[in-house]
């Protein structure tokens, strides 16, 4: 039996179809964030929030001070939701407007978080804290080194890599450098980096290179043209060290660095709700934990456990303002003193 529907109809049925993907596009929700190029993010984290949100995030990986200038390009109507940056870049960002408060939004998990990991009042958050001091190569080095002071033995003559004071990590050997010359706690050391300068420049014999090319010199580090390299972070010579690279991180009795992995809302960036939530979850002990496993880093959640096959000893954090505003006299005083030949 035939049955006869009005053209009307149809027509009403068809359009209907035609528009149900635009539909159930409008009915996923996306947000916007810039962030570091770091293996994890796109492929293990952000699935995982997307999974358990049901929203989508749009992601643009670059270094901080690009990040940073793509905000100020669009300050007038902004693109970005969140941004994921390095303090001292945040702090620049804060100088400029270009952030807002976590101060009393929607983000429950906030309360929990450490309070040395909510910088300026909560401007923003701290979601990890990589570990940085001395990764060595463990074919070449055993056993690992106890102390800074080991990086200046001339048996490392031209085996030792730094990386470039432009790159935040290079804080490290300028602090060890300052807690050798100065007997201070490395946590005071900051604070009289310029006292450091001259028991840096002991070390040049050692340094084969200085680099602005971390992934080339990871590679020279793992070859075994070097044994000590000066300083990546847990992110990357954990992570290398996962995948059976011949390197592995020491912990100075000095202590080790934590580098700062902060995340912010955007002033006046779109659907700022998503960006709470976003904000929130990367805070969830539980996403803490995978956070930890993830980028071999510590949680900031108070009430993250800590994943047993996942071991750092208690950090140094430090003052990134301060380190900001002195940043550009170190930069040269570095660039003249011990990059020059």
């Amino acid at each position: 039996m035939r049955i006869s529907l009005p053209r009307r109809a149809l027509l009403q049925g068809a359009a209907g179809l035609l528009a149900a993907p635009a539909i159930l596009r409008a009915q996923t929700p996306e947000i916007f964030v810039g962030g570091p190029a770091s293996p994890g993010l796109t492929d293990i984290l952000f699935p995982a929030i997307e999974r358990k949100h049901g929203f989508k995030i749009l992601f643009e990986g670059t270094n901080s001070l690009i990040n940073l200038e793509k905000m100020r390009s669009n300050r007038a109507r902004p693109t970005m939701t969140v941004t994921m940056m390095d303090d001292p870049v945040l702090i620049l960002a804060e100088r400029e407007n270009l952030i807002t408060t976590l101060k009393g939004a929607a983000i429950p998990n906030l309360a929990d978080v450490q309070a040395d990991a909510k910088p300026r009042d909560s401007m923003w958050v701290n979601w990890c804290f990589p570990a940085a001091s001395i990764s060595y190569n463990t074919r070449s080095v055993r056993p690992a080194p106890t102390s800074y002071a080991e990086v200046w033995d001339r048996k490392y003559r031209d085996k030792v890599i730094l990386i470039s004071m432009r790159i935040t990590q290079a804080v490290v050997p300028l602090l060890a450098a300052t807690q050798l010359a100065t007997g201070k706690p490395l946590s005071e050391c900051l604070r009289l980096a310029d006292e450091g300068f001259a028991k840096l420049r002991e070390l040049r014999p050692n340094i084969l290179q200085i680099t602005t090319n971390p992934p080339q010199a990871q590679q020279l580090h793992e070859s075994g043209e070097v044994d000590l390299y000066l300083s990546p972070d847990s992110r990357t010579t954990l992570f290398r060290k996962s995948q059976r690279a011949p390197v592995d991180l020491a912990y100075p009795r000095e202590g080790t660095v934590a580098m700062p992995a902060g995340v912010a809302l955007v002033r006046d960036g779109p659907n700022a709700e998503l960006g709470m939530k976003f904000i929130d979850e990367l805070l969830n002990p539980e996403t803490q934990a995978l956070v930890a496993r993830t980028f071999f880093s510590k949680p900031t959640n108070t009430k993250t456990t800590m994943p047993a096959e996942l071991s750092l000893p208690d950090l140094v954090v430090l003052d990134w303002e301060y380190f900001a505003d002195h940043r550009n006299g170190w930069i040269e005083r570095f660039e003249r003193e011990i990059a020059a030949r």
